[in-house]
């Protein structure tokens, strides 16, 4: 896969560099965490750790999956990869929708980083891109993951609940360390908030942990 491809590289990279055979930890957000994990599932030895940040897991999820003609698996705008029916144009408030933050003062004085996160949004990806075939995360099993492993998100995110949370902690596999970190008043997007840097603090503390 193409994150197993980049994990692989920045090994090589840095191995050639002189700093040992350290290999890449491996952070995934939102759906993202999802494909993170399921990268670890699979591909254990590309990376040292993992981190699910505001993951969308939820064990009652079962994504369908889509009428046989109906899979997508192109890269190019024809038949099985439409582009017209997975892009649409990117505005603000589709680049602000992670930021799920529902009191009328955040909504109306939104934090100075997640202002700038939309207008970075808006100039560098033109088109929102939607999430397609998603039954493929179906493969999704929390006792498959034997890498040391944190699990953060913030205590109001909507998405990631604490109870998918905690099953997702709980379910991890046996033999490795786990961390659970809640970030209080933290939403969905805790790196566009006010608290994003207790996010960052507590990723690079698990991060430096040796293992």
């Amino acid at each position: 896969s193409d994150v197993v491809s980049v994990l692989k590289w920045i090994h090589k990279k840095h191995n050639n560099e002189g700093s040992g055979d350290n290999k890449p930890a491996l952070l995934g957000w939102s759906h993202g965490a999802l494909i993170a994990q399921i990268t670890a599932q699979r591909h254990s030895e590309a990376l040292s750790k993992l981190i699910l940040y505001g993951s969308m897991y939820n064990p009652n999820m079962k994504y369908p999956i889509p009428p046989h003609g109906n899979l997508h698996t192109g890269h190019t705008d024809h038949e099985d990869f439409p582009l017209r029916e997975m892009a649409a144009r990117n505005e603000y408030d589709g680049a602000m929708e992670d930021f799920t933050n529902v009191s009328n003062e955040a909504r109306i004085f939104p934090p100075l980083s997640a202002k700038l996160f939309a207008e970075a949004a808006l100039a560098s990806d033109p088109i929102k891109v939607k999430w397609w075939n998603l039954h493929q995360l179906n493969e999704c099993h929390p006792s498959l993951v034997k890498v040391p492993t944190m699990v953060i998100a913030g205590d109001q995110d909507p998405y990631a609940t604490m109870q998918t949370q905690a099953e997702l902690f709980t379910n991890l596999g046996r033999g490795v360390d786990r961390v659970w970190s809640i970030i209080a008043n933290g939403d969905h997007a805790v790196h566009l908030s006010d608290e994003r840097h207790r996010l960052a603090e507590n990723i690079n503390n698990f991060l430096e942990t040796p293992v």
